[in-house]
């Protein structure tokens, strides 16, 4: 080993290169015969790559094998550093289905695409998901960028139904400071800032976001490290974020060409542009190449065989001069210089995880990109904007995040559909299995927590459950949705019910929920397979609703009962027996996520609920 290690010493010092890992004992990878692409503006070459851990230790010709070091022969192939795609929904799975993140994660992995950003998440979520997909156990996931959303009341982003604390609101300085000072502490990944309330000329706006809020916010993410993206469509609205010091404007400018002045203040901020072109395409016309067609899942294949029967449409003209703003405005931004990442907005319907990255990255080049520039964008300069210098590129000492592919991907940006192998921080993915994984009718299996009976009761101070979950709050969707709010009573006898309040909106049917999560963010499934049912006591005035929230079903097959509560005190007994679905599927007590106590009311009107002494029994 000592003759290994000298002679490998000996070549680094021919090559000029650094062995920082080799005498750590980890196991190596020696990557032989690669075409090599590493991002960092140099033209493709042909060598090795020495992988040890998760780092990559060396890069030249001819590198020595090290003793028990795994060799993969890359002739005819080239390496590029793994891909980015930093605009993601992973909980919706772009079509008619459940959510299952770990679906949506493997279609990363299985296109070559090794980092993540996630604004599909509440803060109380990242824990849970990152404990899942580290460590040795893990699900297979690409690094994950977990992101805390923030937005201006009335704005986008808060109109969908799912609370307050999903999406927090700021409108003043004042309050932004105050709601990082609760975002913070979750250790997010990034900043996601519904900034601008432009809604594409295809229905009222939603409100925006000054500049001295969103700067206040930057200030708070960036003394700690956290980089702040925002949804930003509009001309205007890109100037109020670059003049904020935002780290990257996503979704593109898509009502007027930018301007010097726009171009000007990016440049002195540094804020890159991610225009996630791919959400905007214009559906009913768009094709799928043969390359394409041979990554996507079943589900996907089926909608887009069920969309091209429908036949090609007449876009709307809006529809069309926006796709045509936002061509232009891609070309200009890359002619002034400004940094252009990778992003898509998957998980909206036709925007699939994982495919939609590389369609991205097939734009950039039909829009004036070369395929080597479009590499870096969807590498370095993606990881440049989330701040992470130590991957993006294959050079020693950076993450071993590296794709194999069949062709030359920077001359042909159409051989990047012809993903090989995939490392992910120096482990290589296993391919096939994700595949047959991603083809599965059945949810991916989670963790499951064992409930233990009670669900809130006196026990804990503070506003957390017994179960050490935060209560939320749901409603309708819509600009004019319902508002629920809930506070924690101190009872003369240390009792301390829920008390709930909601101010129903304009919808015909309004609706709020108090939302008790069973699992820190109601990710992990709950198992209540050793109970009968829920038991709680209430007061209120007037029929309530109880839903089970449960891993693999949609919305609206959530199971559900009906009860009453008066103006006294009653205890209230559920079984499972008694919840009912508009479905036909079946209970599982060991997929419950949350409980979601339901109050409905006439539009305008209100109603109060109070809870205490909630419990499996």
């Amino acid at each position: 080993m000592k003759r290994v290690l000298a002679l490998l010493v000996a070549a680094a010092a021919i090559l000029g290169l650094t062995l920082p890992a080799l005498a750590q004992g980890e196991p190596a990878v020696l990557i032989r015969n690669a075409r090599i692409f590493d991002a960092t503006g140099a033209p493709a070459r042909s060598g090795d790559v020495l992988v040890r851990g998760e780092t990559i230790v060396a890069v030249g010709s001819r590198i020595p094998r090290p003793r028990g070091a795994r060799v993969v022969d890359a002739r005819g192939r080239t390496l590029i550093p793994g891909l980015h795609d930093l605009h993601t929904h992973l909980r919706s799975p772009a079509y008619s289905a459940p959510e299952d993140m770990a679906k949506a994660w493997e279609a990363y992995l299985l296109n070559g695409v090794t980092t993540v950003n996630d604004y599909s998440l509440s803060a109380e979520m990242i824990e849970p998901i990152r404990s899942i997909t580290t460590g040795p156990d893990a699900i297979w996931a690409p690094h994950l960028n977990l992101a805390v959303r923030a937005g201006v009341p009335g704005g986008h982003g808060t109109e969908y139904g799912w609370g307050d604390f999903f999406t927090m609101k700021a409108a003043s300085p004042r309050a932004a400071h105050l709601i990082m000072s609760r975002a913070l502490p979750y250790r997010p990944d990034a900043i996601k800032v519904f900034a601008d309330g432009w809604r594409y000329d295809r229905g009222p706006d939603l409100n925006s976001m000054n500049t001295g809020t969103l700067a206040a916010i930057v200030s708070d993410a960036h003394a700690a490290g956290v980089p702040v993206v925002t949804h930003t469509v509009t001309l205007e609205g890109a100037k109020v974020a670059a003049a904020a010091g935002v780290d990257a404007v996503v979704h593109g400018v898509g009502d007027e060409p930018v301007d010097r002045e726009l171009l000007a203040l990016m440049r002195g901020k540094g804020t890159a542009y991610v225009s996630t072109l791919v959400v905007y395409e214009p559906s009913d016309v768009r094709s799928v190449s043969a390359g394409e067609e041979t990554v996507l899942s079943s589900p996907e294949r089926a909608r887009e065989a069920a969309q091209a029967s429908r036949g090609n449409r007449v876009v709307e003209p809006a529809v069309a001069r926006r796709w045509q703003v936002l061509g232009g405005n891609l070309r200009a931004v890359h002619d002034a210089g400004i940094p252009i990442g990778v992003g898509t907005d998957a998980g909206i319907g036709g925007v699939y995880h994982g495919s939609s990255t590389i369609r991205e990255i097939g734009w950039l080049v039909r829009l004036g990109l070369t395929p080597a520039e479009a590499l870096i964008a969807a590498t370095r300069t993606s990881a440049a904007i989330m701040g992470q210098t130590g991957h993006g590129t294959i050079a020693p000492g950076m993450r071993a995040d590296l794709v194999l592919v069949d062709g030359r991907p920077d001359e042909d940006i159409a051989d990047l559909w012809k993903v090989s192998r995939v490392w992910k921080a120096g482990r290589e993915v296993p391919l096939a299995k994700l595949r047959a994984a991603r083809e599965a009718a059945a949810p991916t299996p989670l963790p499951t927590v064992r409930m233990k009976g009670p669900i809130f009761t006196a026990a804990r101070t503070g506003e957390r459950t017994d179960l050490d979950t935060l209560p939320v709050d749901s409603t309708d969707a819509g600009s004019d949705h319902s508002d629920i709010a809930f506070v924690h009573r101190h009872g003369p006898h240390g009792d301390r019910p829920l008390f709930s309040l909601a101010t129903f909106g304009a919808a015909p049917r309004p609706f709020a929920q108090l939302v008790l999560p069973l699992t820190k963010g109601a990710v992990l499934p709950a198992d209540a397979s050793g109970f009968e049912g829920i038991v709680f006591t209430a007061r209120g005035a007037g029929a309530y609703r109880l839903r089970l929230e449960s891993y693999g079903l949609e919305g609206a097959d959530w199971f559900r009962s009906d009860f009453s509560a008066g103006p006294d005190l009653a205890e209230i007994r559920i079984p499972f027996a008694a919840f009912e679905t508009g479905g036909d599927a079946t209970l599982d007590r060991t997929k419950l996520r949350a409980l979601r106590f339901e109050l409905t009311g006439q539009p305008g009107g209100r109603a109060w609920l109070e809870l205490r002494d909630i419990r499996f029994y």
